[in-house]
């Protein structure tokens, strides 16, 4: 199989999606199987993600999408703040499901109404950029008023691209493009590259902040981290493809380098966090058993790492950089020290984390979450159509995963995903069904992606 073939399935939200097909006479049993795998997983994505979720999140009276819901579809008790991060995946997903099932016009009024609660609600009119949380309401939750992060600007930045690309709303435009040159003048490091994860409301870096308190968290101020890091590079290859601007464009090569060529150890996995002139915040351990600050620095984050996988992948493909050789290098490493040190042997599936130690890498938190199982899915299946002769046997692995997700991590009782894989974490059952930080971003991404590749001859 040739790049060019594979830049065609990493296009995949370019195109819509081919309606579902049939195995046909005259196709070799590897086809039709593919065939009856995409149908299996075109079902799955409708009946387990999409009805469950829409519209039954859809707020008709404030706009934008209610946070909390319990095992059983039932709202959950508390206030139902919104967060930043929430508002702008849903608007990303409904507009992309929208764009690849356009029949399904419902997802477009469901963008719309997440749009307008961008835009009226979270985006702080004073200041600029979006509030990190609002109420129901769409006022700025007080806690939290004087923040900002850049892993949510940029969500905001994914989700309203993705709008305007089924819209044509000159107003999502505009607000788009407000909200990058907002990161642009605040949060973007002029003298070493990257972005700030915490400022201010106004916009400032914070740089004198202590681990553990405000916005950022553990890792305290003036540190760049890889969770943003790769989601800021998601967001701009979004709005690249709505806005080739040429300052967005050297945004999107200098993620892409920072991501690929920093971010990305030699050896095939993702580090962590960086001071802000990219001298890597690291400790050695104390111990074998330390699982404090020197685990949270030094572990491996499974999911990450073949999400990066795909997102490197992707952005290459916008730039027009398709058939990188190192890039496809690099992505491969990503999936392989995955598979070696994060995969379940048994049930399949990829571990939450690991960390490395005098007798190798252990497991240190063994559930499995439902964003990670399903982007490592979709990066086995990636794999598979870039090396389908490698010795890891990608495909088989894909399938493998599917199975594990199909038993362990879809509620077939209530419809939705649970938060992790039954078969490691089996309390977690009766947890909240949607909350602030899952949508169906992660998930009808994957199985879009999937069904996708599977489909293509």
């Amino acid at each position: 199989m040739t790049r060019n073939l594979f830049i065609l399935i990493v296009a995949v939200s370019l195109t819509a999606c081919q309606s579902k097909k049939n195995v046909e006479p005259g196709m070799t049993p590897a086809q039709a199987g593919q065939i009856a795998v995409a149908n299996e997983l075109e079902e799955s994505l409708f009946k387990y993600i999409l009805e469950p979720w829409y519209p039954l999140v859809i707020d008709t009276v404030n706009g934008g999408y209610h946070s909390n819901f319990t095992r059983n579809w039932s709202p959950a008790e508390g206030p139902g703040d919104r967060a930043l991060v929430q508002q702008a995946r849903h608007v990303w997903a409904t507009s992309l499901i929208y764009e690849i099932y356009p029949e399904k016009k419902e997802y477009l009024d469901y963008a719309a109404g997440g749009f307008r609660f961008l835009r009226d609600a979270m985006w702080d009119e004073g200041f600029g950029g979006f509030h990190a949380f609002c109420t129901e309401e769409g006022s700025p939750v007080e806690r939290s008023i004087n923040e900002k992060l850049i892993y949510g600007q940029a969500f905001a930045v994914y989700g309203l691209s993705q709008y305007y690309r089924i819209s044509n709303d000159p107003e999502a435009l505009q607000l788009v493009k407000r909200a990058f040159l907002w990161m642009e003048e605040h949060a973007h490091d002029k003298e070493h590259g990257g972005y700030f994860e915490s400022l201010g409301r106004n916009g400032s870096p914070i740089r004198d902040q202590e681990p553990g308190e405000g916005p950022g968290g553990i890792m305290g101020a003036g540190i760049k981290d890889y969770n943003s890091s790769i989601h800021v590079m998601e967001a701009i290859t979004e709005l690249y493809r709505i806005w080739p601007d040429s300052l967005v464009r050297e945004r999107l090569e200098e993620m892409f380098y920072l991501i690929r060529d920093t971010f990305v150890h030699p050896d095939g996995y993702l580090q962590l966090f960086f001071e802000p002139d990219w001298t890597l915040v690291s400790r050695e351990p104390e111990d074998e058993g330390s699982v404090g600050m020197d685990w949270f620095l030094n572990h491996f984050t499974y999911g990450h790492d073949v999400e990066t996988a795909f997102l490197l992948l992707e952005t290459a493909h916008v730039l027009g950089w398709g058939e990188d050789e190192k890039t496809h290098h690099i992505a491969k490493q990503l999936v392989d020290h995955s598979l070696a040190s994060g995969w379940d042997t048994i049930a399949g599936g990829f571990f939450d984390a690991g960390v490395a130690g005098e007798d190798g890498i252990r497991i240190v938190n063994d559930h499995k979450s439902w964003w990670g199982l399903v982007e490592g899915m979709n990066a086995l299946l990636l794999m598979h159509t870039l090396y389908p002769e490698d010795p890891h046997d990608y495909y088989n692995k894909f399938l493998k995963s599917w199975e594990h997700i199909d038993k362990f991590l879809i509620d077939k009782t209530y419809g939705g995903w649970y938060n992790n894989a039954t078969d490691t974490d089996p309390e977690n059952v009766d947890r909240e069904k949607c909350h602030i930080w899952k949508t169906t971003y992660h998930n009808a991404r994957g199985m879009i992606n999937c069904i996708h590749m599977l489909r293509k001859k």
